[in-house]
């Protein structure tokens, strides 16, 4: 009781101070650790850009996104945000691609801009405003294309410079493939290999890299090429190219497809003496598993494990030793083709001496492959006809249409296509 009685004795008063204590508290903290308002700095960075690059699309202006700065303005104490602005991990301006979907008319696509305050910094800030809310991206599809390559050798002989092909310059590979956005891959008009040397004599093999250039002669970059060097030979005997061929088995996951199998490099150069050159006339790469696959897969493998006794890799080994097999994997779609009767063709089966009549109108009929296939195909790019051979004169109301499809695009239906047609 006498402990209780302690306790109790002049509470109000107690209670009082305690209020006054915590207000003074607070005035201190307000006064010393006041709300503020700074301005931070930070360049965009993209995100899941690899997930991009599975489905098949690759960010054309990546170097200006990524120079982008984005001005943001926080609120916090002043004790919080000296913390932050001596932080090593800076506020961040972040972009996601993951969930980016692509535009197929082309245009660029607008993504938000997210602001991402370092966990180090252990209070909680309000942002206030950012000078960006979104950017554009411009997505394009990843495609390839073959170009010949054109030896270039730098030479200087008898005290003066020249510079031009050299007659008996053999690039090897004499064809590379170019990997990049479908716009850029488009201007390209020519590929070299251009070399520099002090002495041009037979039996000289010098790699160079390939560089792309467009119909002015700029070169172009941000493209890559399946070979990283291409050798420059003059009767270089001992020396052979050779495809690398990729296999694969199984089956991908339902309603997905193959719409590309690349190999960088596709073939390479190999030197050895006569007989062991002889003895080989490929690479045969194992088998890649696909089964159950809707994302793209990329393998690599190591060529000297592919090579008979005796038989090496032309060129550095850094640039060579290895090979990459990307397998690019597509979701199947649906189309409907409408085609005029009037351009459904006999293929030459009219008996003779008859003409042939096809009912006007329209045949309907749906295909299905993947996007890539499927999105470019029209009309103009099937083939329909009808077999009219041990056909007499009459009228025939169900003559079957044959139709000729591309290559990775097949009819939904097996159910033939009919049309009407008089023989007289």
């Amino acid at each position: 009781m006498m402990n209780k009685s302690k306790f109790t004795k002049d509470i109000g008063w107690k209670l009082l101070s305690l209020i006054i204590a915590i207000g003074l508290w607070f005035t201190v903290i307000n006064t010393e650790n006041p709300l503020e308002t700074r301005t931070y700095t930070a360049a965009i960075q993209l995100q899941n850009k690899e997930s991009l690059f599975e489905r098949g699309y690759v960010v054309v202006n990546n170097d200006e996104l990524t120079s982008t700065r984005v001005t943001v303005r926080l609120r916090g104490q002043r004790l919080a945000l000296d913390t932050l602005s001596k932080s090593n991990t800076r506020v961040q301006a972040i972009v996601d691609l993951e969930n980016v979907i692509y535009s197929y008319d082309g245009n660029p696509v607008s993504v938000p801009v997210s602001i991402v305050i370092p966990s180090v910094v252990n209070n909680s800030f309000e942002i206030l405003s950012k000078s960006l809310q979104s950017v554009t991206v411009d997505i394009q599809p990843y495609v390839n294309q073959d170009f010949e390559v054109e030896p270039v050798v730098e030479y200087t002989q008898e005290g003066s410079s020249n510079t031009g092909e050299l007659i008996n310059a053999v690039a090897s590979p004499g064809t590379v493939t170019v990997y990049g956005a479908k716009s850029i891959v488009g201007k390209i008009a020519s590929v070299k290999a251009t070399v520099k040397t002090d002495n041009v004599s037979d039996d000289l093999v010098i790699t160079a890299p390939p560089v792309a250039y467009d119909e002015n002669g700029v070169p172009i970059n941000d493209v890559t090429f399946s070979v990283s060097e291409v050798s420059i030979k003059i009767s270089l005997d001992d020396m052979k190219n050779v495809n690398i061929n990729e296999h694969v088995q199984g089956t991908p996951a339902s309603g997905y497809s193959i719409s590309g199998i690349y190999t960088a490099p596709d073939n390479i150069d190999v030197a050895g003496d006569e007989s062991a050159l002889r003895s080989i006339r490929s690479i045969e790469l194992p088998e890649i598993d696909i089964s159950g696959a809707s994302n793209n897969i990329i393998r690599e493998f190591k060529l000297e494990d592919y090579l008979p006794d005796g038989v090496r890799v032309v060129g550095s080994s850094n640039s060579t030793g290895y090979v990459t097999v990307t397998i690019i994997m597509e979701k199947d779609i649906q189309k409907t083709i409408t085609i005029p009767t009037d351009n459904i063709s006999d293929n030459g089966t009219t008996p003779e001496g008859m003409i042939a009549q096809i009912e006007s109108g329209n045949i309907v009929f749906s295909v299905s492959g993947t996007q890539s296939d499927v999105n470019d195909i029209s009309a103009d790019d099937v083939k329909a006809y009808v077999d009219l051979s041990g056909y007499s004169e009459g009228t025939y109301e169900n003559v079957p249409v044959q139709i000729v499809l591309p290559d990775g695009v097949m009819l939904v239906s097996d159910e033939p296509v009919y049309v009407s047609v008089t023989l007289s």
